[in-house]
């Protein structure tokens, strides 16, 4: 890390910190992310994923580092925050605004599909703006590549996370539990094939592509509720509620994405 100046902090997840930074000797910014070594299997998912993925619409990896208590991950800087801030922010966006950010983010998936990788954990606080306003796709931690199974994924990372466990009955794997464990974070975008315990796929990626075009149209998600057996349900039996119209076509393909 002796290549780069830390400034200012600018985001900050349980195990992890963001900070403004710039290359030594040049006017090259970036964002650099300071994580615990237990979540090394997370960093090393994401590095091996994205190391080669070139888009507008996809945050740039740079480069990686191993100090004594961290790993270091230097990818592009956003400067504009998250989309889930710009919802709650603005609550529900124009159609202009939504038709322009569907274009980034139906660019950047197709994208990230053509390159082998499916996302598996699409959220708007992992959907960066950069200072123009242009969306991209960050944190491919629970990304899998095409034919790997996303169960693999999410048990090296919690027994990463647990320094090594996963046996026994406090350390159970099941698929089951482990699908649980990981839409415990963002249940309200996960596809039906995925509460129910099934792998992801692209059409699960597609499922939370539509309930985020949703949710910029109208301010909500397609289903909600605090209880997280309540919120399965409604998402395995509800068909999801059309939003109040506005554009039509708008609120076509809104209702067409967000359909099993």
């Amino acid at each position: 890390m002796e290549n780069f100046i830390l400034y200012e902090e600018i985001g900050k997840g349980s195990k992890s910190v963001v900070y403004k930074g710039r290359r030594k000797g040049s006017i090259f910014f970036v964002a650099i992310i300071c994580c615990e070594k237990s979540k090394r299997a997370e960093v090393t998912n994401h590095v091996r994923l994205t190391h080669t993925i070139k888009h507008v619409n996809v945050v740039s990896f740079h480069e990686w580092y191993e100090t004594s208590n961290h790993l270091w991950l230097v990818v592009e800087l956003c400067t504009g925050g998250s989309l889930e801030a710009v919802i709650a922010q603005d609550e529900c966006l124009s159609e202009d605004v939504v038709r322009e950010f569907a274009v980034d983010l139906v660019k950047g998936l197709k994208h990230i599909h053509d390159s082998g990788v499916i996302c598996c954990d699409i959220t708007p606080a992992k959907i960066l703006l950069d200072g123009p306003g242009t969306l991209k796709y960050s944190n491919f931690c629970l990304s899998k590549a095409y034919g790997e199974s996303q169960e693999d994924v999410i048990r090296r990372v919690m027994m990463s996370d647990e320094g090594g466990g996963g046996g026994g009955e406090g350390g159970e794997t099941t698929p089951r539990k482990n699908i649980k464990n990981r839409i415990q974070g963002s249940p309200m975008y996960c596809a039906p094939e995925l509460v129910q315990g099934e792998d992801c796929t692209i059409a699960s990626d597609l499922w939370s592509l539509g309930c985020i075009l949703y949710e910029m149209f109208t301010g909500k998600t397609p289903f909600f509720s605090d209880s997280l057996s309540d919120l399965i349900e409604l998402i395995l039996h509800e068909d999801v509620p059309p939003p109040e119209a506005k554009g039509y076509d708008l609120m076509h393909l809104l209702v067409a994405k967000a359909q099993p």
